[in-house]
């Protein structure tokens, strides 16, 4: 109860990449748990909460889970990938405030993982024959949305350094482009959609880099929906 505690005070006091994390470990902890209940109980297929918990491509799929959107922002293809994933959001994320702001931030790693369930979707859609191949028919989300802010830190900042230990003082732009290729490497069943939800996810960091020099911020409607929310759960509280 005390470390439930914890890390409702964390959540409350700590930064957007705090809550982003405590959000991703919070999500993967629900589907571990319920993936055992049902493995007691044999209800279902194997690791039936984790799947159910990850985005598909197919809207039939889709509108059997409403909430696989959201939770598919949070999920990750396992444990190693999980810790991976929060390695990179907490190490980049810090250094992504330096640049920009906390609603950037958030407002980035949404939009990424939204354009990747575009491209998901899309391309299986234009290319049926991926649906007979075998290919894993949902996927979770979190590396594709920590790949759209850390895109546009690096098209940012590209020459801005960072203390690698045992390395030294290495450029952003370098930086990203290797925990873009191992966090490829890390994915399990690789296709072309899943590749499209990664590029997709940096065309969006590209695209808010590109437009914040012109005046436009792309991340504002996240933002907006996201103050809009939170008076809601104050008002809630209050009541």
């Amino acid at each position: 109860m005390n470390l439930l505690n914890e890390l409702k005070l964390k959540f409350r006091t700590g930064d957007v990449t705090t809550r982003l994390v405590i959000v991703n470990f919070g999500v993967f902890a629900l589907s571990l748990l319920l993936d055992i209940t049902f493995t007691l109980f044999s209800i279902g297929p194997d690791r039936l909460a984790y799947t159910a918990l990850n985005y598909p491509w197919n809207p039939v799929m889709l509108a059997h889970k409403p909430w696989a959107p959201v939770t598919a922002l949070f999920s990750s293809w396992g444990l190693w990938n999980l810790l991976f994933n929060m390695l990179v959001l907490y190490w980049l994320g810090g250094v992504f405030l330096k640049f920009f702001t906390s609603n950037a931030l958030r407002g980035l790693y949404v939009l990424g993982g939204m354009t990747g369930m575009l491209l998901f979707t899309g391309i299986f859609m234009v290319f049926p024959s991926l649906q007979q191949r075998g290919w894993t028919d949902s996927i979770p989300l979190c590396s594709v949305c920590i790949l759209a802010f850390c895109t546009a830190l690096a098209f940012r900042a590209p020459d801005a350094t960072e203390q690698i230990p045992l390395i030294g003082a290495v450029s952003l732009k370098y930086i990203v482009i290797t925990l873009a290729i191992i966090d490829v490497a890390l994915l399990p069943h690789v296709n072309p959609a899943t590749d499209a939800a990664h590029l997709g996810a940096a065309f969006t960091g590209w695209a808010f880099n590109y437009m914040l020099g012109r005046g436009k911020d792309l991340t504002a409607p996240v933002t907006t929906v996201a103050v809009w929310l939170d008076k809601i759960i104050h008002r809630k509280k209050g009541s």
